[in-house]
């Protein structure tokens, strides 16, 4: 499994009748029960192409354009989630089931290669460092505010990715 399928897997989860349940607003919405493989096939593979073309996108316009453009991006990719998404569960009915942070990682990690895992923790520590390098040089108030966001958001970042190195190693040892 790579990258993008971790990302995927994060908005479902079994229920305990063996049903798959698919979150598409992760744990600020409500659950829809899909009915079998191959709306679960559906459903997956447009997430996946949804994450595979929004962040490189995303990243891409940012870097080129700047952040002034991350907003009406964020609106189009938003749209195309919400009404793609839609088109394809409206049919299903609700779960009572709700989806954890602590689920969605422990999906997330479940899909993830365990190599990445620690690449994207390594590179969350050299921003989390790079951002208290900016704080201590910050001439402006402006560039500390990037130092301390950047330590707050990579920082976050790591204990996330953290948690799910733990969670993926204790997969892997059957715990």
């Amino acid at each position: 499994m790579g990258y993008f399928d971790g990302l995927t897997n994060a908005s479902f989860k079994k229920s305990q009748d063996g049903r798959t349940l698919f979150f598409p607003w992760g744990v600020l919405g409500k659950g829809r029960i899909l009915p079998d493989e191959e709306a679960e096939a559906r459903v997956r593979g447009f997430v996946k192409r949804y994450y595979k073309i929004m962040l490189p996108a995303v990243i891409i316009v940012c870097v080129v354009a700047g952040w002034r453009w991350a907003m009406p991006l964020a609106v189009i990719f938003g749209a195309w989630f919400y009404f793609g998404s839609k088109s394809l569960v409206a049919a299903y009915p609700y779960s009572d089931d709700k989806l954890t942070l602590k689920q969605g990682y422990v999906n997330s990690a479940a899909g993830h290669n365990l190599f990445v895992l620690w690449l994207l923790f390594i590179v969350s520590v050299v921003f989390v460092a790079g951002g208290i390098f900016i704080t201590h040089a910050a001439r402006t108030p402006s560039q500390l505010l990037v130092g301390i966001f950047s330590i707050a958001f990579f920082g976050a970042c790591g204990l996330v990715v953290g948690y799910m190195i733990k969670v993926k190693r204790a997969l892997r040892k059957g715990e």
